[in-house]
């Protein structure tokens, strides 16, 4: 008390231009208390959203490599089918030898599921021809794999159909490896004859697990009518309206989703039900070649939840992230999440890799 009676005390002793300028001052030292408190909150949100935004980023990223790993994972299965650790030496011999003679033919016969030739007389004759097989040997190859070396004698052949047989060789499912090679050629003679070593690498398969099928990968994820996660990549679940929409091989292995537009204004779109009022969000990754726009909407409207956003059409692979809120009543709420709009005829998107998230509801 005796503090405040002593300012009264001073104020009323103070002229008009005194209290004038005592009063300017308290503000000027409040105005800076005031701004050096909200400029350090405001320092500390810019830091909190770049944790958040680095922290999403990694969910993403993680994503990612989850989706790569599964296909890598699926991929290496299959080839791990075809060389199974399993299989005794006389088993792999005999598929070794079935595979050499299927590449010696003119016209080789197609594999079956199981990587056995398919049974069918040979009317085309031999590119080069075989008289017999050795035994070969067994060799460790290190750890998760065998390798079977064997010697292949070729009688004289003209220099082509060698070349040809050996490109074969390489090219051959079952992860053939040509080690030595010696060429013999009699000096009146354009034949050539050759003795050949190869080396086939058998696979002991995923040390984490048998390799999942297609359908089991999906179960893991979000089925059409499931709200969020992350979403395979199936051409029947997306409709088009003016769009083909397949699934491709890439060069790199795995798959992705090809949209190629038959008229301007085409559309593709995958449906999802969602409950209204929920709050999503989108990342998804896509490469156009041709004008095209990415949108979340009504299924089969024109009516978009946020704006559309062009797509880059430089071809390159490039994420997207929209975040949208679900209008309407009831808990299955059909929404087109994505849809892609093409600019022109011919203009093709390729959908990557898609993965939805709910913030709230």
């Amino acid at each position: 008390m005796k503090l405040f009676d002593k300012a009264g005390a001073l104020w009323r002793r103070m002229s008009r231009r005194e209290r004038r300028l005592a009063l300017m001052t308290l503000a000027a030292v409040a105005f800076f208390a005031g701004f050096s408190v909200f400029h350090s909150a405001q320092n500390r949100l810019n830091m909190l959203d770049g944790t958040l935004d680095r922290l999403h980023e990694d969910i993403v990223n993680y994503a990612n490599q989850i989706v790569h790993r599964e296909a890598v994972e699926a991929l290496y299965g299959q080839v791990a089918a075809q060389h199974s650790s399993a299989w005794s030496e006389a088993e792999i011999r005999d598929r070794l030898r079935q595979e050499v003679y299927r590449l010696a033919r003119n016209v080789p016969q197609t594999l079956d599921e199981n990587g056995i030739p398919v049974n069918v007389p040979n009317e085309s004759g031999n590119l080069v021809e075989i008289p017999s097989l050795g035994e070969g040997i067994m060799a460790e190859g290190g750890e998760g794999y065998r390798q079977y070396m064997l010697n292949l004698r070729i009688p004289p052949v003209p220099v082509t159909s060698l070349v040809a047989f050996l490109q074969r060789l390489q090219q051959s499912p079952q992860s053939l490896r040509i080690d030595k090679l010696e060429l013999n050629r009699m000096p009146d003679s354009p034949l050539v004859a050759a003795s050949i070593d190869i080396t086939r690498t058998i696979a002991d398969g995923s040390k984490t697990g048998p390799a999942l099928s297609p359908e089991s990968r999906s179960a893991d994820v979000t089925a059409p009518g499931v709200p969020s996660g992350r979403i395979p990549l199936s051409a029947s679940d997306w409709t088009g309206d003016g769009c083909a929409v397949a699934l491709v091989d890439e060069d790199g292995g795995g798959s992705v989703l090809e949209i190629r537009a038959e008229r301007e204004g085409g559309l593709a779109e995958l449906l999802r039900k969602m409950p209204a009022g929920s709050v999503y969000e989108m990342n998804i990754e896509l490469s156009a070649d041709g004008p095209a726009v990415l949108a979340v909407g009504v299924p089969g409207a024109g009516g978009e939840y946020p704006n559309p956003e062009p797509l880059r059409a430089d071809g390159g692979v490039y994420r997207y992230r929209v975040r949208f809120g679900v209008s309407g009543d009831g808990d299955a709420v059909p929404v087109a999440c994505p849809r892609l709009v093409a600019g022109s005829a011919g203009a093709v998107v390729r959908v990557h890799n898609l993965l939805l998230r709910k913030i709230m509801e």
